[in-house]
């Protein structure tokens, strides 16, 4: 009798063993795959604000009042030029802002260019006024281009 006690005791702690291991398991990979969602969400937020922030800061640490939205080679590019005939070029190309620092009047090629990172959208848009409106995926940001 005592040796059938033991027995069922046994098996008893066993499974309850058993069963927190496996509701502490389950715990645990619910926790690292909230952890793994958040930190890819604070990722692209940090991606989606890093890229409006950048050009802007591009036309405001430019040593020139010459900035422009043209058409180089056939694609929409912000375009900021300096004293020296150099020209700092913002272009999107397949889902990634770019930019380029080339020689005025080259044309643009997206195989020398810099990644500045992902957006869909890349819309420079230069009012009468001087201000420049670039809405990309994160919002739109503005910034005078006059001094």
């Amino acid at each position: 009798m005592l040796e059938s006690k033991r027995g069922i005791g046994d098996i008893i702690s066993t499974v309850t063993v058993t069963v927190l291991f496996v509701v502490i398991l389950s715990l645990v990979v619910f926790a690292a795959r909230g952890y793994q969602h958040a930190s890819e969400v604070q990722n692209m937020n940090s991606n989606t604000r890093a890229v409006g922030s950048y050009v802007v800061n591009c036309v405001k640490d430019s040593n020139t009042s010459e900035v422009a939205v043209e058409s180089v080679s056939g694609t929409e590019c912000l375009v900021i030029r300096s004293s020296d005939g150099y020209e700092h070029r913002i272009f999107l190309n397949d889902g990634k802002l770019m930019e380029e620092y080339v020689e005025a009047g080259l044309p643009l090629d997206p195989d020398t260019a810099l990644e500045i990172g992902t957006t869909q959208t890349f819309d420079p848009e230069l009012g009468n006024d001087g201000l420049l409106t670039v809405r990309t995926d994160e919002g739109v940001s503005v910034v005078n281009t006059k001094r």
